[in-house]
């Protein structure tokens, strides 16, 4: 199989993940103060959508922050960040999806540290970010109409975080074309 993601990628997929933390105290003032090496990680247009998300953070309170990041993630089911439960829910069949997503997190050699299933987001993005060798592509593949589907939703909410996932959106697009070029 071709390797299709290239280290810029990989870099992009981790700004990302980051960005898509719980933004607690010392998470938010981390963001805060990589603003400008995060932004510089995109090329336009998606460098104007971490910009503007970078201003969001900027400019709202923390506590604010915290109740936009949980009415868009943690209260709302249908934008949840775990990626299995927008195909299966919580019936049977999601539980070989989320083993999957631990094989591959055992795969790497990673193990997270956190109580979040394997499927969550930002999770994922940071297996992606750390792949050497296209075996995760996979996640790309099936998972991208998941992304849209969380970019449109988050964009009807009118969520600050709709153009992250716009950004996304187009990396796991460009992604899976690439992959489907060249497999």
């Amino acid at each position: 199989m071709r390797k299709v993601m290239d280290t810029g990628f990989q870099k992009q997929i981790k700004a990302l993940s980051f960005l898509l933390q719980f933004p607690d105290a010392q998470t938010l003032e981390s963001m805060r103060s990589q603003g400008p090496l995060l932004e510089q990680t995109f090329a336009a247009p998606d460098r104007v959508h971490i910009r503007k998300f970078l201003q969001y953070l900027a400019e709202t309170p923390p506590l604010g922050v915290q109740e936009a990041f949980c009415a868009a993630f943690d209260l709302n089911p249908d934008t949840c960040m775990n990626l299995t439960y927008h195909e299966y829910e919580d019936g049977a069949n999601r539980g070989e999806a989320l083993a999957r997503f631990a094989r591959a997190f055992d795969a790497a050699g990673f193990d997270p540290d956190c109580s979040d299933l394997p499927d969550y987001l930002p999770m994922v993005l940071e297996l992606l970010s750390r792949e050497e060798n296209g075996a995760f592509q996979w996640v790309v593949f099936e998972h991208r109409q998941t992304i849209k589907v969380l970019e449109e939703r988050l964009k009807s909410m009118k969520s600050p975080y709709a153009g992250i996932f716009q950004v996304l959106c187009g990396l796991f697009y460009a992604a899976a074309n690439q992959y489907k070029k060249g497999a």
